[in-house]
């Protein structure tokens, strides 16, 4: 018996016939364009400094990392082609405000120096300002898929020789790494082997200690996001193979943040992928990352010893709230407790961080010290900065996961879930650092901005060809 006056409510509609003008579209060669560039010159800048001599210039490519996302926006705003999807993202107008009062906050009475707080304001700018031209960008719904490869191919290549920094850390080590130069002379980022050798933790293709487990996070993810895709069978294999690396070096850091990442990340892609009705996958990713886990921890032990074990265990000694509350839980009730009250309207930007080593007057003492990007939103802006920023990362969030369950394009869908649950865990990073002055907030912006143009895209190709199928037909000789 059928029911025809039953309402149904798909999660994501049937993709409609394409009409031939759209397939030409799907199989012309996508251009490489300012979208690869960027995600590209996200790894291959900071791996210069493995080259002998070059750490003397480290602030050029630091600089040159972030100075690369406005020439992007010029020459992509110089093309002035029309594009899809641009101004409709969502996040922009909370960016806009949150740009407004950046530019404001440079003239607060209580900035470092006048320099320092303008380098501040632009470093935020400039780390969200591919949610501007990311979508001007994209060419072609087709370079989503792309972008992550791309993200995965670099991460796996950094997780790779963090791994390799473990066997062979005279081989595979950056020649200066300034951390070393601490308080405590390097001591506290390094741990002890079972068979009595002391070793950094893995930087990766960075020169920062602990590097390589935030490269782990995101080449396990979409690693095996790419082998759940149809592709060949030894293509699977190393997805899965570089997956693996991306785990183990996660142990190997013993950065216990970016364990809790991924697993967000992991439950998060499970549960969209059931929303999706992809059911299949599901199993899959649960069982290829729970024995992945598993299996990662058991080489990481017998290559490194119980360490790994005692570094990792504390996550689940008590419960999740008590032992966040015992580490970065402090930082957080300090924000929100106190600078919340204290500096409603922020209390001067340049006194912490990168900018106020590179533009600021070292000579005068910092009073500021900023873990969290709760505190750096609060500090550097005050609630207005807190508000917009925060603002824009929700609005961003909830656009990509409607993009993942109703997108009529089913590969824009199947990625903007990766996009989702990868996205997210940059969010929670929030509470263990300042997620968003750092490349993982280019990162974010990135994929949301293209995620974004790419289902208006396919949108519009959906309106299309449904216009195609609903034409009535020309009868020759009708008048």
């Amino acid at each position: 018996m059928s029911f025809p006056h039953t309402p149904q409510f798909p999660i994501r509609p049937r993709p409609a016939a394409r009409p031939q003008a759209l397939r030409r579209e799907l199989v012309r060669k996508v251009p490489w364009g300012w979208l690869e560039v960027v995600i590209l010159a996200g790894t291959l800048l900071p791996a210069l400094l493995f080259i002998p001599g070059v750490s003397k210039v480290r602030t050029v490519t630091r600089v040159a990392s972030y100075v690369i996302m406005p020439v992007a926006w010029w020459f992509v705003a110089r093309r002035q082609r029309p594009s899809i999807g641009v101004d409709t993202f969502p996040a922009r107008p909370w960016l806009v405000f949150s740009a407004v009062w950046l530019a404001l906050s440079v003239f607060h009475p209580n900035a470092h120096t006048l320099l320092a707080a303008s380098a501040q304001a632009a470093l935020y700018i400039t780390i969200f300002c591919p949610a501007f031209w990311a979508g001007m960008a994209l060419d072609s719904r087709r370079q989503i898929g792309r972008l992550l490869a791309l993200l995965f191919l670099c991460n796996a290549l950094s997780s790779a020789v963090g791994v390799a920094q473990v066997f062979r850390p005279g081989t595979f080590m950056p020649p200066d790494m300034p951390a070393l130069r601490n308080e405590f002379g390097g001591q506290n980022l390094m741990y002890e082997t079972a068979d009595g050798r002391k070793i950094f933790r893995p930087t990766g293709l960075t020169d920062t200690p602990g590097g390589a487990g935030l490269a782990g996070v995101t080449a396990a993810l979409i690693g095996f996001c790419w082998a759940l895709r149809p592709i060949a069978a030894w293509k699977r294999l190393a997805s899965v193979g570089l997956a693996f690396l991306g785990i183990a070096v996660i142990y190997f850091t013993h950065v216990r943040v970016a364990l809790v990442m991924l697993l967000l990340s992991f439950v998060t892609l499970i549960g969209l992928f059931v929303l999706q009705r992809n059911t299949r996958q599901a199993v899959l990713l649960a069982v290829g990352g729970v024995g992945s886990l598993v299996g990662a921890l058991l080489w990481a032990i017998r290559s490194v010893g119980s360490s790994v074990t005692e570094r990792f265990v504390t996550l689940f000694q008590n419960d999740p709230v008590t032992v966040f509350g015992q580490n970065r839980g402090g930082f957080v009730r300090d924000a929100f407790e106190h600078l919340i009250w204290e500096i409603p309207l922020g209390g001067g930007m340049g006194w912490w961080g990168m900018t106020r080593m590179y533009f600021g007057n070292m000579n005068v003492r910092s009073p500021v010290w900023v873990e969290l990007m709760w505190q750096a939103w609060l500090q550097d802006g005050g609630l207005p900065l807190l508000i917009g920023y925060s603002g824009a990362l929700v609005v961003a969030l909830f656009d990509s996961a409607r993009i993942a369950l109703t997108c009529p394009d089913r590969d824009v869908a199947y990625w903007g879930a990766v996009i989702v649950s990868l996205n997210l865990s940059v969010v929670a990073a929030c509470f263990c650092g300042v997620a968003f002055l750092s490349p993982l907030g280019v990162q974010f912006w990135i994929l949301a901005a293209a995620l974004h143009a790419a289902d208006c895209r396919a949108r519009a190709a959906s309106r299309g060809a449904l216009a195609a199928v609903s034409r009535p037909p020309v009868i020759a000789g009708a008048s």
